[in-house]
């Protein structure tokens, strides 16, 4: 501490770094709790629809978790464990739903499997009601799967062929060798990635917002409190009480991955080539890959031809006026992409200079910092959405209608990503150089801007993809914060599906998705091989 009154300029950073988590971070958090009296904590909670929205959201949970896991892990397992075709391919559509609105795997499957779908109407003759449970449960598990997969893949990978080959020579072979081998090795990634996708899909709003039909869930019946209603305070009950089985998953996560230890010792990196796999493991696994892509590709199959026919479900005939109607919501394309390219860089700025002061300082609220920062991973969008709204749209700090309070949303609800990003790269960074720069007579910001930070170009720029991906796409977290002034493309493509313009909502999906693609497709030639969007 005493060192820190020779060097102002640190310690006004730490108070930047301090002030910003406690007023945009745990502010919001205590208002929302706080906001509501007891009383109207007591009449929401005795409500039957509620508790029926509750249980239903529980429910979600179980089934979208246990399918996505699966389909995740069979996914992995292929990928990692086999010797089945078309490896790159399958591994492409598979990171696909990572840059896409959370929300457009539900209106996608709309508008296939829906009563006009393309696939169950116009390919069948038959119309079915795809809005409801089933429908959510389907678009959840497509859109957080690979999530699951991704967690898994790096697990399975780091499984040495040499024990498998050990069980091998004792007798194990097929299904034996899976589930006495391999199985226990990759339980850290599989128990990892069920509990990170239960945290998405409590939180999910886009996808109930578009496909659940009578199925409630909490996060849309918050949604419908302010918007049929206006009672934000009882928005702040549901989000409050969507946020503690979330705070619990996301903390028994972080202890599972973070206290359990699968390490397996081999003395060195083998190099043993692993075994081809048996036609009747490798060819069932391509085809339930395969099967799974197709219904990834379905998605933006949906989306491009939504934007060029005329009427979905009943004129099929090709035309642009979708396209060319969108120039009408071309300000909340620019919004979206301004406001995600300001989120995404001040979010890895503040989530790399926040790593930094956790790693290679001691101050009085270090582990405070440590434990904000990485806060914001287990609230809901809406939540904070919510949280927001409350603290920052009346005296005395009124942002309401503003772009600031979409950005600041946005920044803060991503600093978790980086922060994480930051502490596993700042861990790689031998503190002797920042030592050997200090007793040549440098200051610690100095040795931050002049050795950290061209050291972690890499994690940098990886943490302002992820931030910008998640800003550009999100939709819980603005729902609550956009007005006419100030509104992004994901909530006008909200508002076009629940008029039914489906056509329009297409078009103005597929230019978001184009942006998201040439924004990352830029870093990644800027950056080159050292921009790695699956370790944050």
């Amino acid at each position: 501490m005493r060192r820190l009154f020779h060097e102002p300029l640190l310690a006004l950073t730490i108070l930047v770094i301090v002030g910003s988590l406690a007023l945009f971070v745990l502010y919001p958090i205590l208002r929302v709790f706080a906001f509501p009296s007891i009383k109207e904590y007591a009449a929401v909670l005795r409500t039957s629809r509620y508790l029926h929205a509750g249980l239903n959201s529980l429910l979600m949970v179980l089934l979208s978790t246990s399918s996505a896991t699966l389909f995740g892990f069979l996914f992995a397992f292929g990928l990692t464990k086999t010797t089945m075709p078309l490896k790159r391919l399958l591994k492409g559509i598979l990171i696909l739903p990572l840059f896409s609105p959370p929300f457009m795997v539900a209106f996608s499957y709309l508008m296939m499997f829906g009563r006009n779908g393309l696939i169950t109407y116009g390919l069948f003759g038959v119309r079915t009601n795809i809005l409801g449970w089933h429908g959510l449960w389907l678009s959840e598990t497509i859109a957080f799967f690979p999530v699951a997969a991704l967690t898994m893949e790096s697990v399975l990978q780091s499984i040495a062929p040499s024990l498998e080959y050990a069980g091998r020579n004792l007798g194990a072979t097929g299904f034996k060798l899976f589930r006495t081998v391999t199985l226990p090795l990759a339980t850290p990634g599989v128990a990892g990635a069920a509990l990170l996708v239960s945290i998405l899909v409590l939180a999910d709003f886009g996808n109930p917002i578009m496909i659940s039909g009578d199925f409630s869930v909490l996060a849309t019946e918050a949604w419908l409190r302010v918007e049929g209603w206006g009672d934000v305070a009882g928005a702040a009950v549901l989000s409050s009480v969507l946020l503690i089985p979330s705070v619990i998953i996301f903390a028994f996560q972080r202890f599972w991955v973070g206290r359990r230890s699968y390490v397996t010792i081999t003395g060195k990196i083998a190099t043993i080539q692993a075994e081809p796999t048996k036609w009747y493991v490798r060819w069932p696994l391509f085809t339930f890959c395969a099967a799974v892509s197709v219904m990834i590709l379905i998605v933006y199959v949906a989306l491009v031809l939504g934007a060029l026919v005329n009427g979905w479900g009943f004129d099929w005939s090709p035309t642009l006026k979708w396209v060319s109607s969108v120039t009408s919501e071309v300000g909340q394309l620019i919004r979206s992409l301004v406001f995600s390219m300001l989120a995404g860089a001040v979010s890895a700025l503040f989530s790399m200079t926040a790593a930094y002061l956790v790693t290679r300082k001691r101050f009085v609220l270090r582990g405070a910092v440590d434990f904000v920062a990485i806060l914001p991973a287990a609230l809901p969008g809406i939540f904070l959405g919510i949280g927001y709204s409350i603290s920052f749209t009346r005296r005395p700090v009124d942002l309401y209608g503003t772009a600031a309070i979409i950005v600041l949303a946005m920044v803060f609800w991503n600093i978790s990503m980086g922060y994480q990003t930051g502490i596993g790269a700042m861990k790689q960074v031998s503190p002797s150089l920042g030592e050997a720069a200090s007793n040549l007579g440098a200051g610690s910001m100095r040795i931050f801007r002049e050795i950290e930070i061209p050291l972690l170009q890499g994690p940098f720029f990886s943490a302002f993809i992820v931030s910008f991906i998640r800003s550009i796409t999100t939709l819980s977290v603005i729902v609550f914060l956009a007005t006419a002034d100030n509104s992004v493309a994901t909530f006008t493509i909200m508002n076009l599906v629940s008029d039914g313009l489906y056509g329009k909502a297409a078009a103005l999906t597929t230019l978001l998705l184009l942006i998201s693609f040439v924004v990352l497709g830029a870093a990644k030639l800027l950056v080159g091989r050292k921009l790695d969007l699956f370790k944050v």
